[in-house]
């Protein structure tokens, strides 16, 4: 089995964020629906959003060792990338949110999509939400996905493959969280998540590849698009103002393909 995982570690990695994530998620879903009566797992489901995390530092400690282990802490602070990524990735979700806006307000759908956390909170809340988001979504989920799983796959498969599977599992991932009282996901519609994760997974890899590999831009790029922006399969009040949402990622997502990097970068 050890073998097994080495020679497969991208897989062995998604079967162990499954497994840290679900372990808690699964009963914790059964929890609220009033199957099974534990207040220890929701308070732990609230935290499991590390699962991804944990799921790489194993993986990356098992089966590539200290190597693995620095390459993966070298992505998680790779600083070193340019201003310009910097404002993209803080300033372009709240971009793209306001396009959304336009779009609905032009078809007289402004009823049917519901406002972002930046919004809720207000303006004096938002370096606050930033940090909070980027130090629990974004590390918890990117450590992973982008910081040990995408390098490895843009090196077998090329970059829309691997940006496409990736958007799969990371769909998938969040299954549980579909039948949890509570959770933003509670009540929505899934098909949606499939539909749009697969696009944003297109935006993290260009930004992967611009950014010379760093999960750092990753981290933060989470935090500020769930800050700013809504998903699909919450935001829209009506299967078509969700349509529309996911319509425009895969837009930007096809943009941003034609401009990508003239080089994959691999494990370097």
């Amino acid at each position: 089995m050890f073998k097994l995982a080495r020679r497969y570690p991208v897989t062995a990695f998604f079967v162990l964020a499954y497994a840290v994530t679900w372990s808690v998620w699964v009963p914790r879903a059964l929890v609220s629906e009033g199957h099974l009566d534990s207040g220890l797992l929701v308070t732990l489901g609230g935290f499991w959003t590390y699962g991804p995390a944990v799921a790489a530092v194993l993986a990356a400690a098992l089966w590539n060792g200290r190597a693995g282990l620095r390459e993966l802490g070298s992505r998680l602070i790779r600083w070193r990338v340019g201003v310009r990524w910097y404002a993209l990735v803080l300033v372009g979700p709240a971009a793209f949110w306001a396009l959304v806006l336009g779009v609905f307000a032009a078809l007289g759908w402004s009823t049917e999509i519901g406002e972002p956390p930046m919004i809720e909170q207000g303006a004096l809340a938002v370096v606050p939400l930033l940090l909070v988001l980027a130090l629990t979504d974004g590390l918890g989920e990117e450590a992973g996905w982008r910081g040990y799983a995408l390098p490895r796959q843009l090196e077998r498969f090329g970059a829309l493959p691997a940006s496409l599977l990736l958007g799969v599992v990371w769909a998938v991932w969040h299954l549980p969280l579909f039948w949890t009282d509570g959770a933003a996901l509670d009540g929505a519609r899934f098909w949606i998540l499939l539909l749009e994760l697969p696009a944003m997974s297109m935006l993290y890899t260009w930004l992967f590849v611009n950014t010379r590999g760093s999960a750092l831009l990753a981290i933060l790029f989470h935090a500020a698009w769930n800050a700013c922006t809504v998903g699909a399969s919450v935001a829209g009040n009506t299967i078509r103002a969700a349509l529309v949402i996911v319509a425009l990622k895969w837009l930007l997502a096809a943009v941003v393909a034609a401009l990508r990097a003239r080089s994959p970068i691999t494990r370097g």
